[in-house]
């Protein structure tokens, strides 16, 4: 008997206005922006800035962290990977791909794959033996495509929410 994994799809929240929405687009622009600056661009008092801000950190909205580029420490090698894992090493081989420095996103989903992740190498030859070697070595996992990036045009690291996603 297979287990179903419940995955959680929330519907779209709309706790979130407008000045939420301006203060998120400032902080995309730069992360580094002061509450002080922020509230001078859109004309609102600094603390409530600052309110703002730790208000959609800790309601997880949002993430203040660093992003690395790959490509600036070598890493051009880039492929989207779908497998089928078995259920019973299902997560012990996330585990193991959260280890893997080469692997740098895993999501689970349905149909004939049931697990993606995006890897990068230094090498083409590196990502050639972990895809055809390494991956179809390990009992219980299957490849079922993959996909070699070229070019990443738009990353999540870019993404914002629309102005519409957010309560007047």
């Amino acid at each position: 008997m297979q287990l179903v994994r419940r995955i959680n799809m929330s519907k779209k929240m709309k706790s979130f206005d407008k000045i939420d929405f301006k203060i998120i687009k400032e902080l995309s622009k730069d992360a580094r922006i002061s509450a002080s600056e922020i509230a001078r661009t859109i004309d609102i008092n600094e603390r409530t800035v600052r309110r703002r801000i730790n208000n959609l950190v800790e309601s997880k909205a949002i993430r203040i962290t660093t992003i690395v580029d790959p490509s600036m420490f070598g890493y051009h090698s880039i492929a989207d990977i779908n497998l089928k894992v078995d259920e019973e090493i299902y997560d012990e081989f996330i585990k193991s791909c959260k280890k893997n420095p080469n692997v740098c996103y895993i999501a689970s989903g349905w149909g004939k794959a049931n697990l993606a992740i995006e890897t990068r190498f230094l090498d083409n030859e590196e990502m050639y033996n972990f895809i055809n070697y390494k991956l179809p070595e390990t009992k219980g996992v299957e490849v079922i495509n993959f996909f070699i990036v070229p070019k990443i045009i738009y990353n999540i690291d870019e993404w914002t929410p629309v102005e519409s996603d957010f309560k007047d």
